[in-house]
């Protein structure tokens, strides 16, 4: 039944076309590479290998296209909307010590805020890191 070449060649082309209706990640793609490969053995009347090279070749086809695809698929990361707060002044609503958080507003938002420093109510500060739900500030400069 796999004794022609012309089979190997539609096994492939039905393999590519399921790449393309799949969701899978280049998959059936090496399985058609290997059918390809399988179909030019196959021309050369090596019967007895066609078998064996498509099982190599799309093997080797898996292995060495899994990064590839990785690199292309892998979408670059973006920074989180908190990290457009950063350096950005906030006005103090509560007093922060060192060991008690207070409150500040920026953007019309509460944060909670901690500090090394004392900063009194109704001071500025100048976010220096989120950590969480807290801004860690200093005192604006």
């Amino acid at each position: 039944m796999f004794e022609n070449w012309l089979t190997w060649a539609v096994i492939a082309a039905i393999l590519f076309i399921y790449e393309m209706i799949s969701p899978t990640v280049f998959f059936f793609a090496c399985l058609g590479i290997g059918a390809i490969f399988a179909a030019v053995v196959t021309i050369f009347n090596l019967m007895w290998l066609n078998w064996a090279v498509f099982f190599v070749i799309s093997v080797l086809a898996i292995i060495f296209s899994r990064p590839l695809v990785n690199k292309l698929m892998k979408k670059p990361s973006r920074p989180a909307n908190v990290d457009a707060l950063l350096n950005q002044k906030a006005f103090v609503l509560e007093e922060i010590k060192p060991t008690k958080f207070g409150r500040v507003k920026i953007e019309g938002e509460e944060w909670l805020a901690e500090s090394s420093e004392e900063i009194p109510k109704g001071g500025q500060v100048k976010i220096i890191e989120v950590k969480g739900v807290r801004l860690i500030v200093k005192k604006a400069g």
